[in-house]
């Protein structure tokens, strides 16, 4: 079953690679959903690239405080998410197609995966 999976961080994963998706809870009370969630972990999931060991993240699932700084100083990011975070699901498929778009306005880049999970 090809689903389509949206990151809002730089994810380069070939096509053909192996990847387990952690897609993280909102626990933010049920009042404060109606806010953006762009900075929440839940906003996009973590992913691990099974054949070369990387790991894609958003600061958002390691840093609790804002996006960490400025960059010209690299930040000592944590290698995993924060194990303060609360996971939703775990799940692994396979990248069919994929595609980085450069979001000029925000002066990053977005992925689109597009993965073919097992259904279920």
């Amino acid at each position: 079953m090809a689903r389509i999976v949206a990151l809002n961080y730089p994810a380069a994963i070939p096509v053909g690679h192996a990847v387990e998706i952690t897609e993280f809870a909102d626990t933010r009370p049920e009042r404060k959903r109606t806010r953006d969630p762009r900075f929440e972990a839940c906003a996009a999931p973590a992913i691990v690239d099974l054949d070369t060991g990387i790991r894609y993240m958003n600061h958002a699932h390691a840093s609790i405080a804002g996006n960490g700084g400025n960059s010209f100083r690299a930040n000592r990011y944590p290698l995993a998410p924060l194990p303060s975070l609360t996971v939703e699901r775990v799940w692994r498929a396979r990248v069919t197609a994929c595609t980085l778009v450069m979001v000029e306005g925000l002066e990053s880049q977005h992925t689109m995966l597009e993965l073919d999970a097992p259904s279920g």
